[in-house]
């Protein structure tokens, strides 16, 4: 169940992550729609493809970063929900002991 909270939780993170790069303007495709070239490339051609692939590399480096600091913080809840699981295992045990007394009596 733990690793399930996990997972889903790190998908709702990546989802959450790519609907607000859409929804604040960004675009996979942002440079790559720029005019059809003309029939004699001009020299710049490939200094502006470098430009565009130097863009996407800070972008994907600045999402990779997110992503890692995102992984982190549900590693950091790890400790927490072990915890509370083996609280609630001791709790349950602990009620079916009550339970168990009072059939008893």
């Amino acid at each position: 169940m733990l690793n399930k909270l996990i997972i889903h939780s790190f998908i709702l993170f990546l989802f959450i992550i790519i609907t607000l790069h859409f929804y604040t303007g960004g675009s996979i495709l942002e440079g790559l729609d720029s005019p059809s070239p003309s029939p004699s490339p001009s020299p710049s051609s490939p200094s502006d493809i470098g430009v565009t692939v130097g863009t996407y590399s800070a972008k994907l480096d600045a999402l990779g970063k997110t992503v890692d600091s995102m992984q982190s913080s549900v590693l950091g809840l790890l400790p927490i929900v072990t915890k509370n699981t083996s609280d609630n295992k001791k709790n349950e045990q602990a009620i079916q002991a009550i339970i168990a007394n009072q059939n008893k009596t």
